[in-house]
């Protein structure tokens, strides 16, 4: 291509990343906020409650949408502005449903409790005719005291999550709670006329599915026939107990569940009456909690709201992620955030029991998965919290169409090319295949860089991606024009591609957290350091990127270059493994043993068992030091790492076999479902075949390019150990490949038709 053509490209290139960034902005104007802390925000702060503890007051209002708070500031400002505000990621076993939502806050981590809420009531309630009390002795074997609250399913309960990939202990909470002497009971409930709803049951009760006090039955219900369905919450009643009988020091948990009911009832409903409904019912709540809060005692009370089960039918908005809202004396205004995602604004629904536990000054156990709740002081308001879902839900929505085009391009690519080099008479498809295989390299830094544009729109987010890989493919050309050298194409994207994701892993990861290829609080599988699909792309471009440079110098200064090509590796590997940084052990383990195989060939280590069983302890030594570092630790600042060594600490070597089975059982998974997987084997089936055919290629690139093919080696390594020791190893493994398949291509059609 010539070069006016190559100066054309990069400068339409550049002149529509402008207009992108110039657009007129969307219906928002509002700022968002930074993912990571000291962008614009301060370091948040431990959350110093009372010696003397008072009473807690849960209250739980499926279906509250941030949408609600933002639409209806004359009902909710009062309540915003002496809030802390989050978004809460929810996480269970089984199905986004009720009964799972307010079991895993229970127990402080995801378990399945499906079907079960039904089953809670009071000791005195009949089921079937027979008193609950004493179903609740024919099934546990355990008697039920008067005023008690139960859930009759508890067994089943244990049974589904026997075998819990997180050693969760349905009742966790109020178990612990319980143990020291901290009075546990449960309001309200979420019944219709046709059946009974009690998911809070799930949440306050404990290990045995017994609370000691409260009342859940249809006691505290209205007949409205205006209301669908003919139920509603007695909020006048349920407030006069409360404040009446709930008094003293412990943890009392409301549901107010209308808006369940409407969303049970939203099929049958015109948008009208839903919306007018909707309204009132927002009226209705927005004065029992301001009413609570002018009672409450300030000194020493503190009042969450939470609404347990994201997403639903019938609710503004999409709610992928619901709102909290906390108010106590020693929580400023501001934003709320956890140990456990280190986002400002977001928390995970595990946090919500230690949170309780900590303010009655309770150490968590290690069976609890979440860190107690952190604030951020800052006037940002709820509409700036809006805006910044709206990023995150663009994220979300738009990650999956566009990797599965990625993917779908990049094995097209892989297959042609593979095609190409076996068939003769290909050279117009070889000629076209260059330039795009150099552009699906260039993907994953365009994904990460494109977090510094703004993109408005959905359409100009996809414009950018597009443009800014052409962009980056034309410039990398235009370097060829005047130093034409094979390996340089490589050198530059890799290295680019390395330096970036290592500086932002030394910054926060601030671009990670908002890219199409990083990950995102709304999946809520990872919130910070560095995720398998970059930590892919980091192992296989550090290695590629480095090799290449060592042979692009040839001779001169070789152990210099290889000297600062270790050291670079250390940097590397600090950046994957600092429990501030990328806290990722998987890719530790993976960046140990391919950074070290890579680095003993470039020396010219030859491998045998000796090596290879040195290679094995230098891992062995480096994860302990790695665990005993982040073990030392203040528990609240703790990553993965030294939760992870806790929690086999705690339940003992068995631990490890669940661990085991759960990264297994995710691979397995993945493997089946994830387009990722198809990657990875046809870059595995590309590189098998190259071996062959055609005939002597391979010995041609080796002898040429010597430290290269090391590199190439390296990342398959990095790529196996990525497979083996992550529980999504497979993603991992397929965007190393990136950087093995596609250059080794590249470099066999540059060898196979040079003036092509």
């Amino acid at each position: 291509m010539k070069r006016t053509h190559l100066w054309g490209i990069l400068l339409i290139s550049i002149l529509t990343i402008a207009v992108c960034i110039l657009w007129p902005p969307g219906s928002s104007k509002n700022q968002i906020i930074q993912p990571v802390y000291g962008l614009g925000l301060p370091q948040p702060n431990n959350i110093e409650y009372t010696k003397e503890p008072g009473h807690i007051y849960l209250i739980t209002v499926d279906r509250l949408v941030l949408q609600d708070l933002v639409d209806n500031p004359d009902l909710f400002n009062e309540i915003t502005g002496q809030a802390a505000l989050g978004l809460m990621s929810v996480g269970v076993e089984g199905g986004l449903i009720p009964d799972n939502t307010y079991a895993s806050i229970g127990a402080g981590a995801p378990i399945n409790a499906s079907g079960t809420a039904l089953h809670g009531l009071n000791a005195w309630e009949l089921l079937q005719g027979i008193p609950a009390s004493e179903i609740y002795q024919q099934r546990t074997g355990l008697n039920a005291p008067a005023g008690t609250v139960l859930q009759l399913d508890i067994a089943r309960i244990k049974t589904l999550n026997a075998e819990s990939r997180y050693s969760a202990i349905p009742g966790l909470l109020g178990t612990v709670l319980q143990d020291n002497g901290i009075a546990v009971s449960v309001l309200g409930n979420a019944d219709s006329s046709e059946k009974s709803a009690r998911p809070a049951v799930a949440l306050a009760m404990n290990k045995n599915g017994l609370i000691k006090g409260g009342d859940v039955s249809d006691n505290l219900l209205v007949d409205d026939p205006s209301f669908p369905g003919g139920l509603r919450t007695d909020y006048d009643k349920l407030l006069s107990i409360l404040l009446e009988s709930y008094k003293k020091p412990g943890l009392t948990v409301v549901e107010l569940g209308d808006l369940e009911r409407l969303e049970k009832s939203g099929a049958y409903l015109e948008e009208s009456v839903l919306k007018s409904q909707r309204r009132e019912t927002l009226n209705k709540i927005a004065s029992f909690i301001t009413h609570i809060l002018e009672q409450m005692d300030e000194e020493h009370d503190m009042l969450l709201i939470i609404s347990p089960t994201p997403r639903g039918n019938y609710v503004p908005g999409t709610n992928y992620l619901t709102p909290v809202l906390a108010v106590h004396n020693s929580i400023q205004p501001g934003l709320l955030t956890s140990p456990t995602t280190r986002r400002p604004g977001i928390i995970k629904n595990t946090d919500l029991a230690p949170t309780i536990l900590d303010y009655f000054n309770i150490e968590a156990p290690a069976n609890m998965y979440g860190r107690p709740l952190h604030t951020i002081d800052t006037d940002l308001t709820i509409a700036t919290l809006s805006t910044t879902y709206e990023q995150l839900e663009q994220t979300y929505q738009y990650r999956s169409p566009v990797l599965k085009n990625y993917v779908l391009v990049l094995l097209i690519l892989v297959l042609l090319s593979l095609a190409a080099v076996l068939l003769p008479r290909a050279n117009e498809l070889m000629k076209v295949l260059k330039p795009l295989l150099l552009a699906v390299m260039a993907v994953p830094i365009t994904l990460l860089l494109i977090t510094l544009l703004p993109h408005k729109t959905p359409e100009l987010l996809i414009l950018e991606i597009i443009v800014l890989t052409i962009g980056i493919t034309a410039a990398i050309y235009l370097w060829l024009a005047n130093h034409n050298h094979d390996l340089d194409p490589f050198i530059i994207i890799s290295l680019t591609t390395s330096l970036c994701i290592v500086v932002d892993l030394f910054l926060g990861a601030p671009l990670q957290k908002n890219s199409l290829l990083g990950y995102d609080p709304i999946a809520g599988a990872r919130f910070y350091g560095l995720g398998n699909e970059y930590m892919g792309v980091l192992l296989g471009s550090t290695i590629i990127g480095t090799a290449a440079f060592i042979d692009r110098l040839s001779t001169r200064h070789r152990k210099t270059i290889i000297v600062i090509t270790g050291l670079y590796y250390l940097v590397t590997l600090y950046a994957i493994a600092a429990p501030d940084k990328g806290t990722n052990v998987g890719g530790s383990i993976a960046g140990v043993f391919a950074f070290l195989v890579t680095f003993l060939l470039l020396l010219g280590f030859k491998f045998d068992l000796k090596i290879i069983a040195k290679t094995a302890a230098t891992v062995s030594v480096f994860l302990l030091a790695l665990i005993f570092y982040d073990l030392q630790r203040p528990t609240e600042g703790q990553s993965h790492i030294g939760r992870t060594a806790n929690l086999i600490i705690y339940n003992g070597p068995g631990e490890i076999l669940n661990i085991i089975y759960r990264k297994a059982s995710m691979n397995i998974k993945l493997i089946k479902y994830t387009i990722w997987s198809r990657v990875f084997l046809a870059s595995l089936v590309s590189l098998a075949i190259l071996f062959y055919r055609p005939v002597g290629i391979m010995k041609q690139i080796f002898t040429r390019y010597t430290n290269l093919y090391t590199g190439f080696i390296g990342v398959t390594i990095a790529s196996i150990m990525a497979l083996i020791f992550n529980d999504s190893g497979i993603v991992a493994a397929a965007t190393a490949m990136i950087f093995c398949a596609p250059p080794l291509l590249y470099l066999v059609i540059r060898t196979l038709r040079p003036n092509v």
